[in-house]
């Protein structure tokens, strides 16, 4: 059973609602406790100024006999305020007592008649519904007859004030916490309405609205980023899949000229009896469009395999000049046939560089071939390794008209052919560059063209070298 998931507006509401209710209590429970400590210290005082008024009143009579015989005056003081009082003489017998007395005698210890009652004087006693506290000090009549006076106040109705106002107090927060809940989910419903409207926008985007963008400047700040993130992403497929359709159309128009010349040649040979010579030669010349063909399609499948980063690079160190060496004596050949000076220019001492062998030769050898192929008779491909700054840079130069800032461009892109390679023998597939530069993205480094020295066309590649941690 798929479990439900809350959304982030209800989250959000519930974690604010949560933090207000843990203030709230906090407050509260500060308040009740604040309360609670006024109330006790009102009590003591009112029992304190009770105690000093009850010596005043004492002192003002006869003698305990008078006291005992009219005692009124003394109980009007705590009268109706929920106050008991307790009055004994010398010997300990009872003069006055107004309600339950506090509690028996001994319990407290009497303040003398030469100190004023203060708050520690006060002490927690036991009652008959429960606690109180209660202060007892000495007096004396006017004759100088000793008495003792115990005071004592009930804490019910204190405790039932503080009961009624904490009850106040969870109304107030279960209501206060209810509507917190949902003021702060309209609140942050609305709030999150640029995320919604982020994925509106959104939505309108498929594979034939590519172009469309998310508005990043009219977006609160916190999706700013997303936005410029999105975008970029969108622009990436967009480019993306541009280059899958040019692709499709050059590989479509590249197979079918192969595809045509084997077709065409098949019905002409069809077309009526040959000798054996013929079909022998209609094979070798099929033979060679197979090839194309093959090599067309193993070369595509390496830069798919090469920019999905599907080929393990097994880095070693090289000798460059060594490695440029043995590639030369492979082309030499194909030089001499074209007329072409094929040159390896030595170094000052032996460059060293990174790479897998078998990518550096084949990147190396597609830089030869496509220079040999685009000299003229007379002319000359240089070779060259040197050091430059962190990386090894080896360059493949030729002599000839050198390319336009347009074809230099685009000179990287697939299946891509300047009208002077076309005008060859139509053997180029537009491949050999583009896995050029995707043999060196495989080694993290770069391919550069470059024609700015007049009647010299360089392709200089920069193969990165690692630091010493990596050696």
């Amino acid at each position: 059973m798929r479990r439900q998931r809350w959304s982030i507006a209800l989250r959000l509401a519930l974690l604010f609602s949560a933090i207000a209710v843990v203030i709230l209590v906090v407050i509260g429970a500060y308040l009740y406790r604040t309360l609670a400590t006024q109330m006790l210290q009102r009590d003591d005082m009112d029992l304190l100024n009770k105690a000093t008024v009850l010596r005043h009143l004492l002192a003002g009579e006869e003698s305990a006999a008078t006291l005992r015989a009219a005692p009124g005056r003394v109980l009007s003081t705590v009268y109706g305020e929920g106050v008991s009082l307790r009055i004994e003489d010398g010997p300990g017998s009872l003069l006055v007592q107004n309600g339950v007395a506090p509690r028996p005698r001994g319990a407290l210890s009497p303040v003398p008649l030469a100190l004023d009652p203060r708050a520690t004087d006060i002490r927690e006693l036991p009652s008959g519904s429960g606690r109180a506290r209660g202060v007892a000090v000495m007096a004396a009549t006017a004759d100088g007859a000793p008495l003792r006076v115990w005071l004592a106040r009930e804490r019910s109705e204190r405790l039932l004030v503080l009961r009624r106002y904490a009850a106040d107090l969870v109304g107030a927060l279960v209501a206060g916490a209810a509507i917190m809940t949902l003021l702060a989910f309209a609140i942050v419903r609305h709030g999150l309405r640029p995320i919604r409207q982020v994925t509106a926008q959104t939505n309108e985007i498929n594979a034939h609205r590519l172009n469309n963008r998310l508005p990043v400047d009219a977006a609160p700040v916190e999706l700013q980023g997303l936005g410029v993130a999105f975008n970029a992403m969108l622009d990436r497929i967009e480019e993306g899949v541009q280059r899958l359709a040019v692709f499709g159309a050059d590989l479509a128009h590249d197979m079918r000229t192969p595809l045509n010349t084997l077709m065409i040649e098949t019905q002409v040979a069809l077309s009526r009896s040959r000798s054996v010579e013929e079909y022998q030669a209609l094979m070798a010349s099929n033979l060679e469009e197979y090839e194309r063909l093959a090599r067309m399609i193993e070369n595509t499948l390496f830069l798919a395999r090469a920019e999905n980063a599907q080929l393990k690079l097994d880095r070693g160190k090289l000798d460059a000049g060594a490695e440029l060496s043995r590639i030369r004596d492979y082309f030499e050949g194909l030089a001499e046939e074209a007329g072409v000076a094929l040159v390896l220019e030595p170094a000052g001492a032996a460059v060293a560089l990174h790479a897998e062998p078998i990518l550096f030769q084949r990147a190396v050898g597609n830089l030869i071939s496509n220079a040999i192929a685009h000299t003229a008779g007379g002319g000359m491909v240089r070779i060259l390794a040197t050091p430059h700054h962190a990386s090894t840079m080896v360059a493949v130069s030729n002599t000839g008209a050198g390319l336009s800032p347009e074809r230099i461009d685009r000179i990287f892109d697939r299946y891509y052919r300047g009208d002077e390679a076309r005008s060859m023998d139509g053997a180029s597939a537009g491949l050999g560059l583009a896995i050029v530069r995707a043999i060196m993205l495989l080694h993290e480094g770069q391919v550069v063209a470059d024609c700015s020295r007049a009647g010299w066309t360089t392709f200089a590649l920069y193969f990165p070298n690692p630091g010493e941690n990596d050696s």
